[in-house]
């Protein structure tokens, strides 16, 4: 069709020459619409995609916004009506918490200081070796001591069987009973 009017005027514009000047050769409005036509085209490759995503986004939207008032329904719903007097009891077991953890970092400073000096007599008793190895000596001694007590132990065991056999031998004891205490 456009090529009718191109031709249709190009015949035109052969036979007049004024007309020729203003519109040359006839083909300046079918350039417009040619470009207008591209333009458009492109337009729509960008408006409809363009529209369609803004059409599912607010669809999103509105699902996102519905169910977000549906969660706080829930949540309205599971407040306790009471809630103002457990915020009271919760508030001063808060300050009998924080009284209890000042009491126990109190406690904790004052381990720290007995740790520290337990340590210092520690390292006080590692300068001490000398008093140790003398200490180890008199242990041998008192062992020594101990076996030694353990052998007149037995002598006086051994003696004491010896006097029962002597008052059992001695029919009457005569003379030993005068003689012994018991």
């Amino acid at each position: 069709m456009t090529d009718k009017i191109t031709n249709i005027d190009q015949q035109n514009a052969a036979g007049k020459g004024s007309q020729r000047e203003i519109f040359p050769e006839g083909d300046a409005m079918d350039r417009f619409v040619r470009v207008f036509e591209t333009s458009a085209r492109r337009w729509e490759l960008i408006i409809y995609p363009a529209m369609l995503a803004f059409v599912v986004l607010a669809g999103y939207g509105f699902f996102l916004i519905y169910t977000l008032s549906k969660d706080i329904g829930i949540v309205a719903k599971g407040m306790d009506p009471d809630m103002g007097k457990h915020l009271g009891h919760i508030s001063e077991s808060v300050i009998y918490l924080s009284e209890n953890v000042r009491t126990m970092t109190r406690r904790v400073y004052h381990m720290s200081e007995s740790v520290e000096t337990m340590a210092d007599r520690m390292t006080a008793l590692e300068h001490l070796e000398p008093m140790l190895n003398s200490m180890q000596g008199m242990n041998h001694s008192m062992g020594a001591m101990n076996r030694n007590m353990g052998a007149m132990t037995m002598s006086m065991d051994a003696m004491r069987v010896d006097m029962g056999d002597m008052s059992h031998s001695m029919r009457p004891m005569g003379r030993m009973n005068n003689i012994m205490p018991w």
